[in-house]
């Protein structure tokens, strides 16, 4: 498997730890419980600033690259590149809502669990097709010379909360995330 694709494959193995932790706030919330708003905040504000913004465009110049080379599964292919639009619009529309859920705005505690319930559930579905079918279309269908051209067009980004240099307004996640590594 190609370096890049070993990176994309990290950067789902930290995005599971993430909705991992999402899931735990949720089930919080869900059985009336105090839930840790500064971690949730944390938590969409992550999903918005790295999967949505670096992650996901990054998938897309590969998606491109292969749709233009090899031609199959254009189908699949196009329909993973409208769920990462869809995923960034509702991360915009999970950030409103908590933000004015952690803020005592009149959010119904039912809405705020349906919204996340359908977020989790959504990135769980994409990412596992994704891991489960995709990535080895792309290992077995682009060649060297694709990956030299995908590589000199990838956006860059570094993670925020897994990368070489911790963010600090991630520390309350990451230690909760590391406690269930």
């Amino acid at each position: 498997m190609h370096s890049i694709l070993q990176e994309l494959h990290q950067d789902h193995l930290n995005l599971s730890r993430i909705l991992t932790l999402l899931q735990k706030q949720l089930d919080l919330i869900a059985g009336g419980e105090a839930v840790d708003v500064l971690v949730l905040g944390e938590i969409v504000d992550y999903v918005r600033s790295y999967p949505d913004l670096v992650h996901h465009p990054r998938e897309d110049v590969i998606f491109g690259v292969y749709r233009q080379r090899c031609g199959d599964h254009a189908d699949l292919i196009e329909r993973l590149m409208a769920e990462h639009k869809a995923l960034v619009a509702s991360t915009v529309d999970l950030q409103s809502c908590v933000t004015q859920w952690t803020h005592d705005s009149p959010v119904p505690r039912d809405q705020i669990v349906g919204r996340l319930t359908d977020y989790i559930r959504r990135q769980w579905d994409h990412l596992n097709l994704e891991e489960g079918s995709v990535y080895k279309l792309l290992a077995e269908g682009l060649a060297d010379a694709d990956w030299l051209d995908i590589e000199a067009a990838l956006p860059q980004g570094t993670d925020p909360l897994f990368g070489d240099q911790l963010q600090r307004r991630y520390e309350h996640i990451f230690g909760q995330v590391m406690s269930f590594a």
